[in-house]
């Protein structure tokens, strides 16, 4: 009678946690498992994910990756809603700060540091922000001096110099802009977003048909429906150059 009392209950056990389990109040997200979520861009996904990697950083205040991870989660989130975009970006930035204190030789930290600082920039407007110019360089420099190779380090960093007023007002460049533009495309040549931004800067450089020939490769890449975003607009692009 013990025994089959003591199997019941171990029986029961089972049984609960895999119920909750299946009910996720017993499963844990992984930094990875968030990420993924992240990546499919969709809002409520990526809010369950920054609610996960907060109860990380909860539970592991010194988890670099996790902080790298939240930080790009903001972002995301943040060019995804309508409301609240300063304060998501803002708090991202902040998330990027800590992770480059806890991980100096990350140059992913670097990376997301730079890319929410832009955003705060451009949500607040250029002009009240010109003074964040030299620290988003600053960082995209620092990923760029931690892995050459970082390809979207060299795309922000043309980003940057497309967007930001030129001399004397600010380091606005076009040319230097469509160089990084090409080194992001030569580091990941299969970028559809890089690939896009490669052709406006060439049309800014009012290199035409070079430009048209990237959009014509550009929407001849087989995985282009993964990002119909960057379709369209390399369509609108060609039909408005070509």
């Amino acid at each position: 009678m013990l025994k089959m009392r003591y199997r019941a209950r171990s029986l029961f056990l089972v049984v609960l946690v895999f119920v909750l389990v299946a009910t996720g109040i017993l499963a844990e997200m992984s930094v990875s498992e968030a990420d993924e979520l992240i990546l499919t861009k969709d809002v409520a996904n990526i809010k369950k994910a920054i609610e996960a990697l907060e109860k990380i950083i909860a539970e592991d205040p010194k988890n670099a990756e996790a902080h790298i991870t939240i930080a790009k989660a903001h972002l995301y989130l943040g060019d995804r809603v309508q409301e609240s975009k300063l304060e998501i970006f803002e708090a991202g930035k902040s998330y990027a700060e800590k992770a480059t204190e806890l991980d100096p030789k990350s140059p992913d930290a670097y990376y997301w540091l730079a890319a929410l600082t832009g955003r705060v920039g451009q949500t607040r407007g250029i002009l009240q922000s010109l003074f964040m110019i030299n620290p988003m360089k600053e960082a995209l420099d620092t990923a760029i001096e931690i892995d050459p190779n970082y390809a979207a380090a060299y795309y922000v960093l043309s980003l940057l110099y497309t967007e930001a007023p030129g001399w004397p007002v600010s380091i606005g460049n076009k040319q230097k802009a469509l160089e990084y533009a090409q080194k992001a495309v030569d580091l990941a040549p299969d970028d559809i977003e890089f690939n896009v931004h490669l052709a406006k800067a060439l049309i800014n450089n009012k290199r035409t048909k070079e430009a048209v020939a990237v959009l014509n490769r550009v929407l001849e890449m087989p995985h282009i429906d993964t990002e119909p975003e960057y379709k369209e607009e390399a369509r609108e692009l060609l039909q408005k150059h070509k």
